[in-house]
């Protein structure tokens, strides 16, 4: 199943397709011009059953015929059975549209992004994907830069969420999300929040201690983070205690998202004499 993380690079592209204009405009000679992206019909197969994250059509002003199309696939960890689906999706494109077509991965590890820029050969067949990751997303640190660019800056954020430099980019994504709609800047700042790691989230969450999520997806996730945090805050006091769950009921607690059982479980666990009183009605 797919991330969080991975869902929102691709909802990302999905509205803001322009992002991939600056790996795009030289190989495919665009020459600064601007293009119409179209989403495409994601190249998909049943033998075996696949689907791209999003496929583009690239169309020129007043022109209805696509000239070029892509894939484009969010990786965030290395997988060595993907590049043959990426075969897949690129050599079925080119066949449906009879058109070039090109294959970007976007990752936010650099080891990922080293990978995934291939080449990977099958025959007479080779594919070098365009990657999109650390190496090549500028670093948006300022609210100057952020305010004039808030899909770039969102996607700096994503891309570098893993790096110390993520401080940076959050502090000023913040301050520019403070000039934006309530509803954008809560989807916003809720998926860079996503992409940091735990010690860099609690430090963001930190500068901005009256932050609560507001988008529908936010409060579904920040209750999710919420929920995970108790459990595992339970499970370690019955370890410290004596008495470790089986596998049986470490997952029942490790998969409850209800805060006010998790709740009534962490004060239990600190005067329990057996998992019997943890677990009493």
């Amino acid at each position: 199943m797919a991330s969080p993380l991975h869902e929102l690079f691709v909802e990302l592209f999905v509205e803001h397709p322009e992002l991939l204009l600056p790996t795009l405009d030289e190989p495919l000679e665009l020459g600064g011009a601007l293009p119409r992206f179209r989403r495409g019909e994601s190249a998909s197969s049943q033998i075996p059953p696949l689907r791209a994250d999003l496929t583009l059509e690239l169309h020129r002003p007043d022109h209805d015929d696509p000239f070029a199309a892509g894939t484009v696939e969010i990786q965030l960890n290395r997988d060595d059975d993907k590049p043959y689906s990426w075969l897949h999706y690129h050599s079925g494109l080119h066949y449906r549209l009879r058109i070039p077509t090109f294959l970007v991965v976007v990752t936010n590890d650099p080891e990922v992004a080293t990978w995934a820029a291939g080449p990977f050969h099958s025959g007479m067949v080779t594919i070098r994907p365009w990657v999109i990751g650390p190496a090549n997303v500028p670093v948006i640190a300022t609210p100057q830069e952020a305010r004039a660019a808030l899909p770039q800056a969102l996607l700096s954020g994503m891309v570098h969420g893993r790096e110390p430099v993520a401080a940076e980019i959050g502090t000023a994504l913040a301050a520019a999300l403070d000039d934006t709609p309530d509803d954008v800047g809560a989807l916003y700042w809720d998926t860079f929040l996503t992409g940091l790691d735990g010690a860099m989230r609690r430090m963001m969450e930190m500068q901005r201690r009256d932050w609560t999520p507001r988008s529908d997806w936010g409060k579904e996730h920040f209750a999710k983070g919420k929920a995970a945090g108790r459990a595992s805050d339970i499970l370690e006091l019955l370890d410290i205690r004596g008495l470790p769950p089986d596998p049986k009921l470490r997952e029942r607690i490790l998969t409850c998202t209800d805060l006010e059982q998790l709740g009534r479980w962490f004060r239990r666990a600190a005067t329990a004499r057996s998992l019997d009183d943890l677990l009493a009605t």
